[in-house]
């Protein structure tokens, strides 16, 4: 990774960036200031540190009112240039420092830093407004209902239903995303009743247990429906999901496959 520029995204399903700066239409919550890209920049230098990249010399860092990526870098004559969703202004350090990691983790490197509950829990809390701000360009390509080259998703979804709902799971829209997503790799959308997969296990070398694993995954959330906290704030994997989430047979197995995509 040392000396080689990149350009990594964490997208969802719309992959579309925008250069317009962040929006007082939002929620005022969401307003930032220097201080809040310092205090980004601090946390993915030490990350770096940690990591001993010794490409990245300094951090510039950017808050944007994506509608659907969550953060970007690349590396640069020694600066990593940094831009990331406006919400992240009001994350923790844990959840940033979370980001960090992944976005240094790289595609092939060890993942010695997989941490990111915080980060997971950070993001599925994010209300749907967050995603539609002022300012973020609307994008052209959508998740269709069409059929994958590799894989079926409607047999993955018969499968499924058969082996761990007893055939009664009513069938959601079953979608392929228009990008290749690599960590998002799949999403239910409770209020369209659909779940969409990245493009990346449309795959011959993508075992088939790896697409059940994560239908189940995705069912599970339509299922259980969405739980809130002491705090009432939504609990995306709360225990009983994570406890159901491990009857998959090959659950160790599908999670290391999907940390290879």
């Amino acid at each position: 990774m040392d000396g080689a520029p990149r350009d990594d995204a964490l997208p969802l399903f719309d992959a579309v960036t925008s250069n317009q700066q962040n929006s007082s239409a939002f929620a005022p919550a969401l307003s930032f200031d220097r201080d809040d890209a310092v205090r980004v920049g601090e946390v993915f230098l030490k990350a770096a540190r940690v990591r001993r990249i010794r490409s990245v010399q300094a951090v510039k860092v950017e808050f944007k009112p994506y509608r659907a990526t969550l953060f970007s870098y690349r590396i640069r004559d020694g600066v990593a240039l940094v831009k990331m969703h406006n919400a992240f202004c009001q994350a923790s350090d844990e959840v940033l420092e979370q980001a960090a990691h992944m976005m240094l983790s790289g595609r092939k490197s060890p993942r010695r830093f997989s941490k990111r509950a915080a980060f997971d829990t950070f993001v599925h809390n994010l209300p749907k407004e967050a995603f539609d701000q002022p300012g973020a360009r609307r994008g052209t390509s959508r998740a269709q209902e069409k059929p994958g080259r590799h894989r079926s998703l409607g047999a993955s979804f018969e499968r499924v239903n058969k082996d761990y709902f007893a055939g009664k799971m009513p069938k959601p829209k079953l979608c392929w995303s228009p990008v290749r997503a690599r960590r998002i790799v799949g999403t239910y959308e409770e209020q369209r009743d659909r779940i969409v997969f990245t493009r990346r296990l449309d795959a011959k070398r993508i075992p088939e247990y790896v697409l059940d694993f994560v239908m189940y995954h995705e069912l599970l959330h339509k299922a259980l429906g969405t739980r809130r906290g002491e705090n009432g704030k939504r609990r995306m994997h709360g225990p009983e999901f994570r406890r159901l989430e491990r009857r998959f047979p090959r659950y160790r197995e599908a999670e290391e496959w999907l940390t290879r995509l």
